[in-house]
Parts: C-alpha cells; structure tokens; sequence
C-alpha cells in the first residue's frame, strides 16, 4: 500500500477517521474548557472513588490513573457488573456514575443502592434528555453538551473525568499544563500526518512494519495503559489480531512462548513502549526483552514517549498510536471506523 496517496486514503477511509484523530488537542481544550466553567464541590474526606458506567471505556480509567498519579492519595475502582461492593457504604466512599442511553437502566439500579448504603454520590450525563428522564434527586451532577462516549472521544472522556476529580479537590489543577500540551500535540500532528511522506513519517513506517504480522505492545509502568490503547486502536480500526502485555508479565511468563510454531512466530511483530517517566529497572528489562527477541529471530522495534512532562508523553503517545493504527488500516484497504462489537 503507498502510504502517500492520500486521494486513495480518503477513499479507504470512508467516515474521516482522520478528521476525529487529528481533533484530539481540541477535544482536550473542549472539555477542561468546560470543567472551569463548573462549581468546586465539598466531598471532604473521601477514602474511595467506584465509578459506574465506563464498563467500555476502561482504557479512559486507566489512563486517568495515569494522569493521577502525582497527586492522588484516594483509591479508584470500576464496576463491571452485579451490585455494588459490601465495603462501599457511607460518605467516605464515593459512588461516581457515569449516564447514557446505554447505561441509563443499570446506573439507575447503582443509584438506588448507592442511596441505601450512604455513600456520597455524583452523576455525568451525556446530555440533558438523559438527565431529564434519569434524574429525580438531589444529587450533585453536571450535564455535557450532547456527547457521546466512543473510541474517538478519549481526550474528552479523560479529562472530564479528570476535572471531577480536580473539582472534589482530589488532583492538581492542570489549566497552566493545557496549553504546552496542546502546541505537543499540534507538533506531533505535523510529523505524521497523512500529508507527510512516508520517508519522514515514523507513523507510516512502524505501520509498514507490522504489515502481515501478529502484533503485541508491550510497556510497563506509566506506559501501560497506553499499550493497551494501542492494541485496542490496531484490533478496531485495522481489524487485525494485536494484543498487550505487561513487560514483567512477558519477562517472567510469556517470553517462552514466542518459538512455536516457527512459521507464525516469525510473522510476529513485538513493539516497546518506553518513558523516562518510568522506573530505570522497567526500562532496563524492555531493552533485554527487545535484545532477547531481536536474537532470535523477532521482529521489533521501540517507541520513546516525547514531550518534557508526563502529561505531554501520556497524550502525544497516544495520538502516535492512533495515527499507527490509522495507517494499518490503510494499509490493509479496511474502513477505519466500523468496528465489531457484541451486546
């Protein structure tokens, strides 16, 4: 596939994937726009956050913890299915839910229970119909304009989350970080995008790559979740089989398993997500695992986070990702956007 024929991208890419991808900084500024314009909240004391409703969306939570971490000292779970936890009860415990159409019956079932064990509660809707035909209390929310949770609406979904927990008085405030993040982000876009030849453009060439391999992402630390977005952009946008891995996980488990059958293990494709946001001895052990691999006949290659701070690196990765999994699809002449899901 000629990366650099963009008339036959656009024709490939049906739906203007590309158009959402590179709107990435702009959906950042949207939604920390939108979280200074709300009230600080008095949740005093809070032990623990359950969030509801982002059963789907578990890389954004993970990512958020990420984001957290120099400042967070409460602890952060997600509900997945059946009721809440015995130990979440009282005010110190915080139910968080999260509210659309498709989850709008079973956070009103969370509500009711969150209600009965005393806890502290507060709800995001998507949109005011949900909020008008959910919301019957008392209860501490906020109203988005109109959105909708999907795959391309991560740097959103993120941040608003994020801004909750800045207005609980539970993170640091990060208005004075948007603006170096965004100029991040624009650069970024400037190197890879589709407009870049492919002999300037590392997205395209990493891409070109993983061209009729099995893909695996693999990162430790900070880095982890954002392997995890990476395998999951591959999977969805390029429909082809990829996966993540923690690199203590392959370091002591999987690394064993990458010699048989010979015929598909030299059809693999091993990629290292690296941070000086990580612990050296993380570090250390992608490099032997690359080393180990490279050795014996695998493919592999090695991504360093760029920007000055962690939330620069967290999100100009991300975005590379996105772009990488963009131009697998390409490659592959898949429709970026349908995906397969089941209910």
């Amino acid at each position: 596939m000629d990366f650099d024929d963009v008339h036959k991208i656009q024709v490939i890419d049906q739906d203007g994937m590309i158009v959402k991808i590179c709107e990435q900084a702009k959906q950042i500024q949207s939604s920390w726009s939108f979280v200074q314009l709300q009230q600080n909240f008095d949740f005093p004391h809070l032990k623990h956050i359950y969030v509801g409703g982002m059963t789907t969306r578990l890389n954004a939570i993970d990512i958020l913890r990420v984001m957290m971490t120099k400042s967070y000292s409460v602890g952060l779970s997600v509900h997945e299915n059946g009721n809440l936890p015995l130990w979440c009860q009282g005010k110190d415990y915080l139910l968080l839910l999260v509210v659309d159409q498709a989850t709008a019956e079973e956070m009103a079932g969370l509500l009711e229970q969150g209600i009965k064990n005393e806890c502290s509660i507060f709800i995001l809707f998507t949109d005011q119909r949900i909020k008008n035909n959910f919301f019957t209390k008392s209860i501490d929310h906020w109203v988005l304009p109109d959105h909708k949770f999907d795959r391309t609406t991560l740097g959103f979904d993120a941040f608003i989350l994020y801004g909750i927990l800045f207005k609980f008085g539970l993170v640091s405030d990060i208005t004075q970080d948007i603006p170096n993040l965004k100029l991040n982000l624009e650069t970024t876009i400037q190197h890879i995008d589709i407009n870049v030849p492919s002999a300037l453009n590392p997205a395209k060439r990493l891409a070109g790559q993983m061209v009729g391999r099995w893909v695996k992402i693999v990162a430790g630390g900070v880095m982890l979740p954002i392997a995890n977005q990476w395998s999951d952009q591959i999977n969805q946008s390029a429909k082809t089989l990829s996966n993540s891995e923690n690199i203590y996980h392959l370091a002591h488990c999987s690394l064993s398993g990458f010699y048989n059958p010979e015929n598909v293990t030299q059809k693999s494709m091993v990629v290292f997500l690296k941070s000086c946001f990580n612990d050296q001895k993380i570090e250390r052990m992608m490099d032997r695992a690359k080393e180990e691999l490279m050795c014996n006949g695998i493919g592999t290659d090695s991504y360093s986070a760029r920007g000055e701070d962690l939330l620069s690196q967290i999100w100009t990765t991300i975005l590379f990702g996105d772009f990488l999994a963009y131009y697998l699809a390409i490659a592959y002449e898949c429709d970026p956007t349908p995906i397969a899901t089941l209910s």
